[in-house]
C-alpha cells in the first residue's frame, strides 16, 4: 500500500516520478520479505507447509534459489504433496547443474573448507607449495563430494575410498599418476598412494594445521566434530595452544609436545580424549603430503614418526590405516548419525533442537539400513515433519 501511494500521487512525467521511483525501489530493498525467505509460525505453534512453501524450502535447500516452473506447476496443481512425488524431484533437482549450489554450501559448512583461507603457508617449511593450490584442494573435496551424491554410492567412503577426485597440479602436490589438464577427474587408487576418503584430502590437512607444522589437535577436533558428532567442550581461556617456539628450542616431538601440553590438570582432562585421535594424522605434513619422517625446523635433522597410540576405550592404532579401520568397524553409528544430523541442519536452516532428536535417530537408522546411500539420506530429508511444517 506505501508502494502503490507513492504512484498514485505523482503522473508519470512529472519530475518527481523519478523520485518516487527511486524511493519505491529503497523501501522494497529494505523490506523483510525481500531480504529473508519468512516462514513465520501459526498461531498456535508449528503448522504443516503448503505446497507453495515445500516448493520453496526444497528448492533452496538443493539449488539456493527460487524453485523452477516445474516446482511451481506441482504446488499450483496441489501435487507436490503425492505419494513418491518428493522424492521424484529430488532426484531431479540432485540431477540439476544447479544442485552444485548444495554441494558447494554444504561442504564449505560441514567440513569447515573456509579454514583453508585463513591458514597461511610459511614458504621456509614448505617452499614449493603454490598457494593456488588451496583452491584445487577445496574444489577436490567438493568434487569429491559430488561423485558420491551423484553415484548415489555409499557415504562411507567420506571415511576411506578407493579413488580421489584430482587435477594435475593436486596429483602432482599428491605424487598420484592421475589427469593431464586443470579439469577434475576420477582417479583409482592403490593401498600405497595413501589417499582416500577426506582424512587425506589437502582441504582438510592444511585447514588443520599452521601453516608450519601438522596440528593433530587441530585435526582430531575436526574428526571429533564434524565426522563423528561429539565436539570437545572448547578450552579453558587461560589455555596456550602448543608452543611451536618453546618445541624448537627443547626439540620435541609433536607427541612429547602434546604430553607437555597435558601437564596442567585442566589440560589433561580433555586432551586424554582428543590428542590420540590426532597422532594417525601425523603422517601427513601441514600441506597435506605424505611422509615417512618429519623434519622440527626446515633444514634440521629427520625424524621418525612416533603413530602408536590408544584410543579413548582401549584400542590401538598405529597410523591412518588403522585410524580408517577403526572408524569403518566401530564408530559408523556415531558418523551415520553425525551426517543425518549435518543434512537436517542444513535442509531446515536451523539449528537442531531436543524435539528434533528422535528425526535425526530415524533419520540415522534408515541410513544405516539403507547401505549408507547419500542421495537416498537426502530424500529421507524431505519426508521428514521437520522438513515439511514450520
Amino acid at each position: 500500500g506505501r508502494m502503490l501511494s507513492l504512484f498514485t500521487r505523482v503522473r508519470p512525467d512529472s519530475p518527481s516520478f523519478e523520485v518516487a521511483m527511486r524511493d519505491t525501489l529503497a523501501l522494497v530493498l529494505v523490506t523483510p520479505e525481500f531480504l529473508y525467505l519468512v516462514e513465520p509460525a501459526g498461531e498456535k505453534g508449528s503448522r504443516a507447509l503448503d505446497d507453495w512453501e515445500l516448493a520453496t524450502r526444497l528448492s533452496y535447500f538443493l539449488w539456493s534459489t527460487l524453485p523452477d516452473e516445474r516446482l511451481f506447476s506441482l504446488a499450483k496443481a496441489g501435487k507436490l504433496r503425492a505419494p513418491g512425488a518428493l522424492g521424484t524431484e529430488v532426484k531431479r533437482m540432485l540431477a540439476d547443474e544447479r544442485s552444485w549450489e548444495f554441494v558447494r554450501h554444504f561442504t564449505d559448512q560441514w567440513l569447515n573448507l573456509s579454514g583453508l583461507k585463513r591458514v597461511a603457508v610459511n614458504p621456509q617449511y614448505h617452499p614449493n607449495f603454490d598457494d593456488l593450490l588451496k583452491d584445487d584442494m577445496r574444489l577436490e573435496t567438493q568434487h569429491f563430494f559430488a561423485e558420491i551424491l551423484r553415484s548415489n554410492s555409499s557415504a562411507l567412503q567420506f571415511i576411506d575410498s578407493k579413488f580421489a577426485m584430482v587435477n594435475r597440479p593436486l596429483a602432482l602436490h599428491y605424487g598420484l599418476e592421475g589427469p593431464r589438464g586443470n579439469g577434475f577427474e576420477k582417479v583409482s587408487l592403490e593401498e600405497d598412494d595413501h589417499r582416500g576418503g577426506l582424512l587425506t584430502q589437502g582441504s582438510i590437512l592444511l585447514a588443520n594445521s599452521d601453516g608450519e607444522q601438522s596440528h593433530p589437535i587441530r585435526r582430531a577436533v575436526w574428526l571429533l566434530d564434524r565426522l563423528l558428532g561429539s565436539p570437545p567442550a572448547p578450552p579453558p581461556p587461560d589455555v596456550p595452544e602448543l608452543d611451536s617456539e618453546i618445541a624448537k628450542k627443547k626439540k620435541l616431538s609433536i607427541r612429547q609436545q602434546m604430553e607437555l601440553h597435558r601437564e596442567k590438570a585442566a589440560c589433561d582432562d580433555c586432551h586424554s580424549g582428543i590428542d590420540p585421535w590426532g597422532i594417525s594424522f601425523e603422517e601427513y605434513d601441514a600441506v597435506g603430503r605424505w611422509r615417512a619422517e618429519w623434519r622440527q625446523k626446515p633444514k634440521s635433522k629427520p625424524q621418525s614418526l612416533d603413530l602408536e597410540t590408544e584410543l579413548p576405550g582401549g584400542h590401538k592404532l598405529k597410523g591412518m590405516k588403522d585410524l580408517k579401520r577403526h572408524l569403518l568397524g566401530r564408530e559408523k553409528d556415531r558418523f551415520s548419525r553425525a551426517l543425518s544430523e549435518k543434512i537436517l541442519t542444513y535442509a531446515l536452516g536451523r539449528s537442531l533442537e531436543f524435539t528434533d532428536e528422535q528425526t535425526v535417530e530415524a533419520l540415522a537408522r534408515e541410513f544405516k539400513r539403507s547401505g549408507y546411500h547419500l542421495r537416498d539420506l537426502i530424500a529421507r530429508v524431505v519426508e521428514t515433519e521437520a522438513f515439511r511444517t514450520k
